[in-house]
Formats: structure tokens, C-alpha cells, sequence
């Protein structure tokens, strides 16, 4: 039986994302096309247009949102908060779905959510200090309400567990997934003129993810500093990422540090950039303090290429036994894995062991193991 699946769209909303997607609106969007793909119906909801444009500068994008979803509804649960999803809006789906961690009440069908993490109760100094009760608030909330969560990882699951006070019964595990389509490398000539384009040259050490302090850019830096000068002149770094919360100091930084020539940062790399500058890195570095589940890495490892990250829980769930892990925050021990790969020679075949590897973890799995969910309550 097809499905009517409501799901949250607030966060792939051009007036929210300026056409910037975070993890979750990449997760909310092929979600979305799967569940489709699959013979199934999508209704994505959210905060009606205009009340989006009031907090948001105005964009002429043109509305997608099917179904409307009063502003009060996402704040109904916080103290003192009163709302309720429109009759109109339950009677059009069979489920909603909230990616978003804004999941309402509703009385007459289940609710899913999906928590990416426990970062923010686990460690709230890795939180926007303004906006991260709103957050655990909301996250909160969400877990309470859906009669399902989903966590991305076990680690993640663990912590959902013990921060959010959910019985393990009703948490499901879905990893995340890849577009294989997008990260299989395209032809070398294609590719080589993106990097080109980009004042790149091959081989060099990659991070790709928002700036903020859990990512542990700092530590990236006085890594890369520590290293050789022949391994610094054959091997760039390079960042491609956008300057997220309490990242002022690491934004003058790089621009010290580009305009030095000792690293290249890229602000944002446009998605369409993303499989080249994979397909060029002699390796991936993410030297995280903290993670729900690592996407680059399952990015990287689908285009073939080596991963260095940091020994946690959740990215060891990512790369299995596909990447070298060094211990989170030590930088002469992440300074030492990027100086072995300057001279890491590949075995036949390893690029592709990567690929079929990370190819397991597809959005059309993501979506049937979703389903599975779903079927649990429809």
C-alpha cells in the first residue's frame, strides 16, 4: 500500500537556506526523492510562506510547500505553548515525518522523528549559547512526541538513550546514505578542470564540513603546520566549508592563512564541485572532537579516496575499516597519519574496495529501512 508521508521542509526553504543545505536538508531532500522513487506520496510541511519571508529576507522562489503548518505549531510544545496541526493537514497524510527536530502533536497519525545527535546536551560548550536551549528544547520535545526515532548511528542511538530519556524500543538505527550517482568519479579531464578552476593541484589534504569548534579546525591547522616542508609543498590544504557558529577567530585565521598561501580555503563549495575535489585529495582529513555520523566520509571512501578521522564511535560506524582513525584533538597524532599518507602507495583495487563499500550506505536503503519504520505504525 502507498503511503502519504508528511516531512518536515523548513530547512530546504530558500528563505531559510539561502541555497545552502545543511546535513539535514541533504537528508530531508533525498528522503523526499526516494520515498517518491519508491511509489510513494510526499507532502513536505512547514511554516506558511509568508510568516518564512517575515523572518527571512523575502526570496522569489517559488513556494513548494503543499501543505501549511502554522508557526505555532513547531513552538506548541515548549512551556506554555499551545497549537495544533489543521484537521486539513492529518487528514492528507498517513504519517508525519519530522527531520527537522520540530515534531508536533497530532491525534489522529504517528509521528517519526529523526535526532541526529546528542552534541548539544552532551556538550553544550559546542552549542550556539543563544540558540542551543531552543534546540534541546525542540529536541526534547520531538523525542516525546514521535511514536518512532530514528537515530543516524548506534553511537548516536546510545546517546539518544541516555540525554533524551527515549526506551530503546522505540529507536531505530538508519544510517545515512550517498548519491551514487553524484560521487562516482566523471572523467579526468572534467574533473581536473574544476580543481583548476578551484587554484588547486592534486594530492592535497581535504576537509570538507561547517566551520565550528567541534570539528576541531584549529587542531587541523597545527597538524598541517607541523608537517615537513617537502610534505606542505607537495600536499595543499585544503577547507571547504562556510564559517558556522563561534568560528570568528577560525575565520580571520584562514584568511591569515591563505593570503599566506598555507592553506586554500574555500567558503562553500558548491555541490556540483563537491565529486572533483574528492576525486583529487590524496586523502580526507576530519579531525572531529564530536560526531552524529560523518557524511564526508562516506562521501570520500564513494569516490575511492583514503579517509584520516578521528576515533569516535560514530565515524568508526561510518568507515568501518576503510579510513585510519587517530585519537580526537591529539594533532601530532593526526600531524603523523598526514605525513604517512604524503607516501602512501595504493594497492590495486583498494580505491574500489572503498567505493563498494560506501555504496552500502545508499539514500534508496535509507528510504526502505525508513519504510520499515513507517509500516511499524501505518
Amino acid at each position: 500500500m502507498a503511503l502519504i508521508v508528511g516531512i518536515s521542509g523548513n530547512l530546504v526553504a530558500p528563505e531559510f537556506t539561502a541555497g545552502h543545505l545543511d546535513g539535514i536538508g541533504i537528508y530531508t531532500l533525498a528522503l523526499e526523492r526516494e520515498l517518491k522513487a519508491l511509489g510513494h506520496g510526499v507532502r513536505r510541511v512547514g511554516a506558511p510562506k509568508i510568516i518564512r519571508s517575515r523572518l527571512v529576507p523575502p526570496s522569489s522562489a517559488t513556494d513548494r510547500f503543499l501543505l501549511p503548518q502554522p508557526l505555532s505549531v513547531a513552538l506548541s510544545h515548549l512551556p506554555g505553548g499551545r497549537g495544533s496541526v489543521s484537521r486539513s493537514v492529518e487528514r492528507a497524510i498517513d504519517l508525519y515525518h519530522a527531520t527537522d527536530y520540530m515534531a508536533p502533536r497530532l491525534a489522529q497519525v504517528p509521528v517519526v522523528a529523526t535526532l541526529f545527535d546528542a552534541i548539544t546536551l552532551r556538550r553544550p560548550e559546542w552549542a550556539n549559547r543563544r540558540l542551543r536551549w531552543i534546540k534541546n528544547m525542540l529536541m526534547l520535545a520531538a523525542a516525546r512526541a514521535a511514536d518512532r526515532v530514528i537515530a543516524i548511528s548506534n553511537a548516536g542511538a546510545e546517546e539518544i538513550v541516555e540525554h533524551f530519556g527515549v526506551r530503546p524500543d522505540r529507536v531505530r538505527v538508519i544510517p545515512l546514505g550517498v548519491d551514487a550517482k553524484l560521487f562516482v568519479p566523471g572523467p579526468p579531464e572534467a574533473t581536473r578542470s574544476t580543481i583548476a578552476r578551484l587554484g588547486l593541484r592534486e594530492g592535497y589534504f581535504l576537509f570538507v564540513g561547517t566551520l565550528q569548534p567541534r570539528k576541531n579546525i584549529q587542531g587541523l591547522l597545527a597538524a598541517y603546520a607541523s608537517l615537513p616542508e617537502l610534505v606542505r609543498r607537495d600536499r595543499q590544504l585544503v577547507i571547504a566549508g562556510r564559517v558556522g557558529w563561534d568560528a570568528d577567530e577560525l575565520r580571520d585565521e584562514l584568511l591569515r592563512q591563505r593570503a599566506a598561501g598555507r592553506c586554500i580555503w574555500l567558503e562553500y563549495a558548491d555541490a556540483r564541485d563537491l565529486p572533483a575535489l574528492y576525486a583529487h585529495a590524496q586523502a580526507l582529513v576530519l579531525p572531529s572532537l564530536a560526531e552524529g555520523f560523518g557524511l564526508p566520509v562516506i562521501e570520500a571512501l564513494a569516490t575511492g579516496i583514503p579517509v584520516i578521522a578521528s576515533d569516535l564511535p560514530a565515524l568508526r560506524e561510518t568507515g568501518g575499516g576503510f579510513a585510519t582513525y587517530v585519537r580526537a584533538g591529539d594533532s601530532a597524532a593526526l600531524a603523523e597519519a598526514m605525513r604517512a599518507m604524503h607516501d602512501h602507495v595504493e594497492s590495486a583495487g583498494a580505491a574500489e574496495t572503498r567505493r563498494r563499500y560506501a555504496l552500502g550506505f545508499s539514500w534508496r536503503a535509507c528510504a526502505n529501512r525508513t519504510l520499515e519504520v513507517y509500516r511499524e505504525l501505518v
